[in-house]
C-alpha cells in the first residue's frame, strides 16, 4: 500500500489482538476459582483500543476489486486504518494526497479516470455533479451511513447525499497565539489595533491557501455574503490582499499552518477549527474565535468518480471508514471533527472540549455554492495575488517568552 506522509497517532493500537487467553477458557475458569486474582484483559485500555482487539473484519458482500486508487487531503486520514483496511480485506490502497480544493479540481478535471475515492469539499462536490464527473451512491451499500448526524442530509449543496459521503465537517475564523494578539480577533482582517502591532507582528500572519475559501473571507470583510461575489469585487480584495502581504507580511499556507502556529512562527490566521484544534495540542497558548459575520462551513466528503471501474468496493471502503471506531480515529488523527454521531464516543475528550467541535448556530451557518464560471475568476484572482504580491522577508524574532514584554514596550503610551 502506498501511503502519504504519515505521524505518529497517540497510542493506537492497529493491528488486531490475538487473545490467547481465549483458547485456554477452560484453564482461566479454574484458576479463578482458586482464588487467582487475574486483572480483566480488557482493564485500562481506551474504547477504541478494546475494539481494535475485539474487531473482526465484515465480510463482503460481495468480491472486492484488487485496487483502490484514492485521492484525500493531506493528514486527515489516519494511516494506520488505512493500513488496517487494506491488510482485513487484502484491497492495495493506492493514495495521493492534496493540499487544498483548488489542486483536486486542477487534478480530478484533467485526469478524472485515475482515481476511485476522491475527498472533495462542498461547494467542490456541487461542482463535480455539474461536470457529471461523480457517480451517485449506492445507500444500500453504506449500513454505517445511518450514523452521520442527520443536518447533513439536508446541507445545499447535495440534498439527501445522493452523490457524497460526508466525514468530516470544521467553519472557518481567526486561530491567534494570545500571549500575542492582546485583543478577540472578531473579524477576517489581520490587522493589528495600532501600527506598532503591526510592525512586531509582521511576517506572523496567514491564509489559508485556497483561493475560494482566501478571498470569500476577504469579501466577507468588505460586508459580501459568502456567495455573492462579483468580478469588481473579487479584483478589489485581490488589490487589497496585494497589498496587505507586502505591509504586513503575509503567508499563504495549507498543511503546514497548524504546525506553523504551534510552534509561534505565525501567531494570527484565519483558517479552519480543525487546524486550530491541531495547534492548540501542541501550544496551549493557541485560541480559536468565529467572526462576528456569518460562520462558513466546510464538509469533507468521498465521492466515486463515474469513470471509476471499482465503484462497489469504493462504497465498501467508504463504509468501512464510517465505522464510528474508526472515524473517531481519524478525528484523533487529524483534530477534524467527524460528522458520525456515535463516534464521539472514541473521540478523545480534550478534541471534543477544543475548537474542533465548536459550533455556531443553524441559522449562522453558510456553506460555499459553486459559481459556475466565477470559479475561475477566484482562481485567476488568486495566481494574480500569488504573482504581484511581494515576497515576505525578515520578520522580528519573538520568542513565546519575550512577546508579552516586546508588546508592552511597543505599545507604550
Amino acid at each position: 500500500m502506498s501511503l502519504p506522509d504519515q505521524r505518529t497517532g497517540d497510542g493506537y493500537q492497529t493491528r488486531r489482538g490475538h487473545l490467547k487467553a481465549l483458547a485456554l477458557g477452560g484453564l482461566g475458569l479454574i484458576a479463578a476459582g482458586a482464588g487467582c486474582n487475574r486483572r480483566p484483559a480488557n482493564e485500562g485500555l481506551s474504547r477504541f483500543e478494546r475494539w481494535v482487539r475485539t474487531h473482526r473484519p465484515t465480510p463482503p458482500p460481495y468480491q472486492l476489486a484488487s485496487r483502490l486508487r484514492l485521492l484525500i487531503w493531506r493528514e486527515q486520514l489516519d494511516p494506520k486504518m488505512l493500513e488496517k483496511f487494506a491488510e482485513d480485506y487484502h484491497v492495495e490502497l493506492d493514495v495521493t494526497s492534496f493540499e487544498n480544493n483548488s489542486e483536486l479540481k486542477d487534478i480530478v478535471e484533467a485526469r478524472p479516470e485515475d482515481f476511485d475515492v476522491l475527498m472533495p469539499s462542498d461547494y467542490v462536490v456541487q461542482r463535480f455533479i455539474r461536470q457529471n464527473l461523480i457517480a451517485p451512491i449506492n445507500k444500500a451499500n453504506l449500513p454505517h451511513l445511518g450514523g452521520v448526524s442527520p443536518i447533513f442530509f439536508r446541507s445545499p449543496y447535495d440534498p439527501e447525499l445522493q452523490y457524497s459521503v460526508p466525514l468530516f465537517h470544521s467553519y472557518l475564523g481567526t486561530a491567534f497565539n494570545r500571549e500575542s494578539v492582546r485583543y478577540i480577533p472578531k473579524t477576517f482582517s489581520l490587522r493589528m489595533p495600532t501600527r506598532e502591532e503591526d510592525l512586531l507582528m509582521y511576517g506572523y500572519r496567514a491564509l489559508f491557501d485556497e483561493p475560494r475559501v482566501a478571498l470569500t473571507a476577504a469579501l466577507m470583510d468588505e460586508g459580501f455574503g459568502a456567495n455573492d461575489a462579483t468580478m469588481p469585487a473579487l479584483q478589489k480584495v485581490t488589490d487589497r490582499l496585494i497589498a496587505e502581504t507586502g505591509e504586513l507580511g503575509i503567508r499563504y499556507l495549507a498543511s503546514q499552518l497548524p504546525t506553523a502556529l504551534a510552534l509561534d512562527e505565525i501567531k494570527l490566521a484565519v483558517t479552519w477549527s480543525g487546524d486550530a484544534a491541531d495547534a492548540l495540542k501542541r501550544n496551549p497558548e493557541i485560541r480559536f474565535v468565529f467572526p462576528n459575520r456569518a460562520k462558513l462551513v466546510q464538509i469533507d466528503s468521498f465521492v466515486i468518480p463515474r469513470a471509476s471501474k471499482a465503484k462497489s468496493t469504493a462504497e465498501f471502503f467508504i463504509n468501512f471508514m464510517l465505522d464510528p471506531a474508526v472515524s473517531g480515529a481519524h478525528t484523533n488523527y487529524s483534530l477534524y471533527a467527524n460528522t458520525v454521531e456515535p463516534a464521539r464516543a472514541f473521540v478523545n475528550r480534550e478534541i471534543l472540549l477544543g475548537p474542533a467541535y465548536m459550533k455556531p448556530a443553524l441559522r449562522e451557518r453558510a456553506f460555499l455554492a459553486d459559481l459556475g464560471p466565477l470559479e475561475d475568476e477566484f482562481e485567476a484572482q488568486w495566481k494574480r495575488l500569488r504573482l504581484l504580491a511581494p515576497k515576505v522577508t525578515a520578520k522580528i524574532p519573538l520568542s513565546q517568552h519575550n512577546d508579552a514584554q516586546a508588546f508592552d514596550a511597543a505599545t507604550a503610551r
